[in-house]
């Protein structure tokens, strides 16, 4: 996998994203309080992070180079994964960035392999076998526990 793949899983990962807005707001929060000459921008910018942080941990998410060139805030849409642990963003079926790991079901796994061309264009390797079954080891939803 290379850097730019790596990049693009860690951009996807909801935790990751989480986690750098409340890095981002901690900073910016603490140099509002010592930065007296600037605090007016820094509680903008604090303002701005916390609605990030809102509509990621409410599950919706904006691709703003898209919005930019349609202007629509339905066509800019970001959803997630039905595993629900990473967004996707742009065309994911052009990119190598999913494994079986990413995907907590098979039938997860399996859409996603459907959807992005199955057993003619298994671009993420996820039908090792060949068989048009993706990510036989992964459990199946419908398995008690």
């Amino acid at each position: 996998m290379t850097f730019k793949d790596k990049l693009g899983k860690y951009r996807r990962s909801h935790k990751v994203r989480l986690i750098v807005i409340i890095v981002l707001l901690l900073i910016v929060l603490i140099a509002a309080y010592f930065w007296k000459k600037f605090r007016i921008w820094l509680i903008a910018i604090a303002l701005m992070l916390f609605a990030a942080l809102g509509l990621e941990l409410a599950g919706h998410d904006y691709d703003v180079g898209k919005f930019l060139k349609t202007g629509s805030l339905k066509e800019s849409r970001i959803e997630r994964t039905k595993s629900g642990k990473y967004w996707k963003i742009g065309d994911e079926c052009t990119k190598e960035t999913l494994d079986c790991k990413d995907f907590q079901y098979q039938e997860d796994a399996q859409d996603y392999y459907e959807k992005c061309g199955g057993k003619e264009n298994d671009i993420s390797g996820l039908d090792r076998d060949k068989d048009g079954i993706a990510c036989e080891s992964l459990p199946s939803r419908n398995q008690k526990k």
